[in-house]
């Protein structure tokens, strides 16, 4: 399972992924073809991205006769991983605006960069990087059961290095979804359900039911 959150999340850590969905959630179905001509990207570009999307159950595509589409729903049970993180980002996406992409940059090709885009892609994007990396997604299930560790815990539990989980747990700080207890001879942490606002909070709730599922169902 911890392999499949990180498949999924890195899928989502793109800019020009997000811009699509947000497009997809706005508008129900849409063609390669529109995609490129309102996102101002390569319809080869927007076709290898919907493929990524497609491939971890984040969109659907349908055929009908030589015309394909995408739209923003799982191919995929709701209560699957992928069914409800599409159905979050939906909802999410859904009041976002996509804006008018600015001039190429860097052979970036017209697609937005993170100073560019809506501040809910960026919260987006930001609390999805902490589930799109193995290592902070182990570290988040091994204190999904609400324990507490040490750095020195995390590293024996985990076969991580120090300079590993110390990198990792800073991300997962900064992020909201780890706090560091007050009090303790050495620093200890624990997870944080609040996150860095209510969607930080639902994204976790939604793996962490998952991480529940599993474990009842071993």
């Amino acid at each position: 399972m911890q392999e499949v959150i990180v498949r999924v999340f890195r899928a989502i850590v793109c800019h020009t992924r997000l811009r699509l969905l947000a497009r997809l959630a706005r508008a129900g179905e849409l063609m390669p073809s529109q995609l490129a001509r309102e996102l101002r990207i390569g319809r080869d570009l927007v076709c290898a991205h919907a493929a990524r999307l497609a491939g971890v159950g984040l969109i659907k595509r349908r055929r009908s006769g030589l015309r394909c589409y995408c739209v923003a729903e799982s191919p995929y049970g709701p209560r699957t991983l992928s069914g409800q993180v599409s159905a979050w980002l939906r909802e999410v996406l859904s009041a976002s605006s996509v804006g008018v992409p600015g001039p190429a940059r860097h052979g970036s090709r017209g697609t937005r960069g993170p100073d560019d885009a809506p501040d809910v892609h960026r919260a987006v994007f930001e609390a999805a990087t902490a589930f799109a990396n193995l290592r902070r997604v182990r570290i988040l299930r091994f204190l999904a059961d609400g324990r507490s560790a040490d750095a020195r815990a995390l590293m024996r539990e985990l076969k991580m290095s120090r300079a590993a989980v110390s990198r990792q747990i800073g991300k997962l700080v900064r992020r909201g979804y780890v706090r560091p207890l007050a009090g303790t001879r050495r620093p200890q942490y624990q997870l944080a359900r609040g996150g860095n606002g209510p969607l930080h909070a639902r994204l976790l709730e939604i793996v962490s039911a998952h991480w529940e599922r599993e474990a009842f169902e071993s």
